[in-house]
């Protein structure tokens, strides 16, 4: 239906007219770029319609449920533990979604592999090159070694090296170049316009994000009724992905956006209605250090994502040494940034049910000594 609809040209805005049930009907019976005009269409239409509005953006719930069905031959489920301790501090049912205990103890791989699995046998075979702050990277090193292909990743000089050493673990080549990632970004381009490697962007590929949006195929599964899914965001490719899938899928679930104070560059977009790029970003959450959201990732936010809400150094500290004290699970800043969202900003209803994202555990005995000491 979708590639039909598609080739046929229909047009969307004149499929919300009240005077017309069409139950069943041969779009191949339409001459090209004539206009199909509904009044009220059976829920097959609606479904299809979703789908084309969510194609604009590259992206669909189709194929985040396709990745998710690839993922399943390399990765195992992640699960969805509920927690009391933090059920109890937050008066509402929270779960968390344990990302962290993926290979690469991040859910960048996601993307990553469903990336490098949807390329061309031909073109996956002269390797893969990326820009990275620290995760991605990994996730990048990891499906180039599932496939046995070369990989590349341009990290921040200033990068996290418990991560730029898991990188080299997998077996890519690590460049450092730059302060920080756009620096890293713009040299991975242009070696990469010299040889014949394909570019993985960390965020801002329809794969790629379908990819990210697996997490919420699995979240559906284990919780059907949940409520509402709070998400970090750091360029946006999470957030993307989950908030599709759960709006096409469950549009009354709420899906709230939790950024850095010093890499709020997703917030600052969508208040001004266009990206907005940071002049400087700081912020001790490596992983969510994106000085702006992509031109897909934006278009997805705008689309799906309800509200984003800004964490402070100390929220995601503290919710480091909570979530180690009471659920004696590792959490990274960027991992703890929807933790910290929901224990200082987000107020839920009290049978709200309530899922946290726990997106990656790559934390630094320096950042983990912060954080136990954080009060």
């Amino acid at each position: 239906m979708l590639r039909e609809l598609l080739e046929t040209r229909v047009d969307r805005n004149h499929l919300g007219s009240p005077n017309l049930l069409v139950p069943v009907f041969d779009v191949c019976t339409f001459p090209r770029f004539d206009p199909v005009e509904l009044v009220s269409h059976a829920p097959i239409i609606d479904r299809a319609l979703r789908e084309v509005e969510s194609d604009i953006v590259g992206v669909t719930p189709s194929s985040v449920e396709a990745a998710a069905l690839d993922l399943a031959k390399y990765l195992a489920p992640t699960p969805l533990q509920y927690s009391r301790a933090f059920t109890d501090k937050a008066r509402c049912y929270v779960h968390i979604k344990i990302e962290s205990i993926q290979p690469i103890r991040a859910f960048k791989v996601r993307g990553a592999l469903t990336k490098v699995m949807r390329m061309h046998p031909e073109e996956r075979s002269k390797g893969v090159i990326t820009a990275s702050a620290g995760n991605h990277g990994q996730g990048v090193a990891y499906a180039a070694a599932t496939f046995k292909i070369p990989a590349t990743v341009y990290v921040p000089e200033t990068a996290n090296q418990l991560k730029v050493e898991a990188i080299r673990r997998l077996g890519a080549e690590v460049v450092p170049a730059g302060r920080n990632y756009n620096d890293a970004y713009l040299e991975a381009m242009r070696h990469q316009e010299q040889g014949g490697a394909t570019f993985v962007h960390a965020f801002d590929d329809p794969d790629v994000v379908a990819g990210q949006g697996t997490i919420a195929v699995e979240l559906l599964r284990d919780l059907e009724d949940v409520d509402t899914v709070l998400v970090p965001i750091g360029g946006g490719g999470l957030i993307g992905g989950i908030s599709l899938y759960l709006k096409e899928k469950r549009p009354h679930v709420k899906v709230i956006g939790a950024e850095p104070a010093g890499a709020d560059g997703m917030y600052r977009s969508l208040k001004a209605g266009r990206i907005v790029t940071l002049e400087r970003v700081n912020t001790i959450a490596d992983g969510l250090a994106a000085s702006a959201p992509g031109k897909l990732t934006f278009e997805l936010a705008k689309r799906y994502v309800d509200e984003v809400v800004i964490v402070q150094e100390a929220e995601m500290l503290r919710a480091i040494r909570l979530v180690f004290e009471w659920e004696h699970l590792l959490a990274e800043p960027a991992g703890a940034a929807a933790l910290a969202a929901l224990l200082y900003h987000y107020s839920p209803s009290p049978n709200e049910k309530v899922v946290v994202i726990l997106s990656g555990a790559n934390v630094t005995d320096e950042v983990m000594i912060r954080a136990l000491k954080s009060r």
